[in-house]
């Protein structure tokens, strides 16, 4: 089980690229981690689905064990009859999510993405969580 201080819960910048594709696709991520359990919202631009507009959301479903990330990532608004797989390695501060990406049904689609946590989504977290513990009582001089 994942302990309070290792959630991933926040704002994820990221990109991915389709193997042999020179233009990489940047997403953002809303990421609520819950004892290892993920669950995201995702928005991307829009690079191969002419009919949805210029902008895809997603959600994603998946979980994290020590520094193991795997998720699934399901496109709102259209059914495509196949889901993509992510896989990926956190970094040990847990700022950083790299891995491989893939179709099961068409091995072919792939390629490599990237997760970064947002540095002031990061920190807005961090006080959040401090303000909720009883125990971390303030300190005042006077």
């Amino acid at each position: 089980m994942t302990g309070r201080n290792d959630s991933l819960t926040g704002r994820w910048l990221g990109r991915y690229d389709y193997q042999g594709a020179a233009e990489p696709v940047p997403f953002e991520v809303d990421l609520h981690d819950t004892g290892g359990s993920l669950t995201g919202d995702v928005t991307e631009p829009n690079s191969f689905r002419p009919d949805q507009g210029t902008i895809l959301s997603a959600v994603l479903n998946g979980d994290h064990n020590g520094l193991r990330v795997s998720f699934i990532k399901r496109y709102v608004g259209f059914d495509q009859g196949d889901h993509p797989r992510y896989q990926g390695e956190l970094n040990p501060a847990r700022t950083r999510i790299e891995g491989r990406w893939h179709f099961p049904k068409s091995p072919a689609q792939s390629g490599r993405f990237v997760m970064m946590r947002k540095p002031r989504a990061a920190a807005e977290e961090r006080a959040s969580e401090a303000a909720e513990r009883p125990e971390s009582a303030t300190l005042h001089i006077e």
